[in-house]
């Protein structure tokens, strides 16, 4: 009776240490976590006592801080990102519109010919027409970004509306003595997708082709378990960033002297994302090779 009084003692004072020593890894948890909150640190939480009872919960917590600081970390960079976008798009916008004003004067101002007003008028219209440009291509990427509706497929041949983009380009790059080499093994290559995603998809690579090479656009269909076409031209820019190419207002031109405002590529990855493919590039012995990867 004796010893087993002793047990029961020896059992109830060890469960009232636990208890104490629970106690204080509670409180000692609860201080890391307000230092964490109050003195925004990225520090993660330990056991002060190393209660085996307590490591699941630790290492819980420990994962939905780290998510927590990567989720601040990602809307950090988000808000960089649209600060730039917002200078980017002032720049932009401001660029002819101040071109076309100077021109303005000019008319107004000077004692110019007939000749030389008429002139001045075509450099006007072509300036103002870049920034109609220039807002339509920001309000379609601002559409396109906050729009989460899948686009409506119809099936289609992939062929002619590659073959009609190409006619879309056919006399720019003549005039330049370039030309579009396009090359596939099968005349009716057909595919279910979105007709005009796909040829502002087309459209897009082909124009970033013409205004940032100077040779010929070779572009190449290949259909094995995907769709894939390959877009390549000589590479003009020994610095240019593939992995950073389809990111909004991304340019190698930093003057954007070419009329590029870097959504050309973003807009293109973010049309073949909603048709449930994917684009990426690579540059190799001095060409740039774009790829688009659809779902037959």
């Amino acid at each position: 009776m004796i010893v087993l009084i002793c047990i029961l003692s020896f059992i109830i004072m060890g469960l009232l240490a636990y208890l104490v020593l629970f106690n204080r890894e509670l409180k000692s948890l609860s201080k890391q976590i307000d230092n964490l909150i109050n003195m925004n640190s990225n520090h993660l939480i330990y056991s002060e006592y190393n209660l085996k009872n307590m490591a699941p919960i630790i290492i819980k917590i420990n994962d939905l801080i780290k998510k927590s600081k990567d989720i601040e970390l990602h809307y950090n960079n988000k808000n960089k990102s649209l600060m730039k976008m917002m200078t980017n798009i002032s720049h932009d916008l401001r660029t002819p519109l101040t071109s076309a004003l100077g021109y303005i004067d000019i008319i107004l101002y000077s004692n110019i010919s007939k000749e030389e007003q008429t002139k001045e008028l075509k450099i006007i219209e072509e300036r103002l027409k870049r920034l109609e440009e220039l807002i339509y291509s920001f309000f379609e990427f601002s559409t396109i970004i906050s729009n989460n509706k899948s686009p409506e497929l119809e099936k289609m041949n992939l062929n002619t509306i590659l073959e009609n983009c190409i006619l879309n380009y056919y006399e720019d790059y003549k005039k330049n003595k370039r030309q579009i080499l396009l090359n596939y093994t099968q005349n009716k290559i057909m595919l279910y997708s979105n007709k005009k995603m796909l040829m502002r998809i087309f459209d897009n690579l082909i124009g970033n082709a013409y205004k940032h090479s100077t040779g010929n656009l070779e572009i190449n269909i290949a259909v094995q378990d995907t769709i894939k076409i390959t877009f390549i031209n000589p590479l003009d820019y020994n610095n240019l960033d593939t992995h950073k190419m389809f990111d909004e207002f991304h340019t190698i031109d930093i003057s954007r002297t070419k009329g590029n405002t870097g959504l050309g590529l973003a807009i293109a990855k973010e049309f073949t994302k909603s048709l449930g493919g994917k684009i990426y590039a690579d540059k190799k012995k001095g060409l740039l090779k774009i790829t688009v990867e659809l779902k037959k």
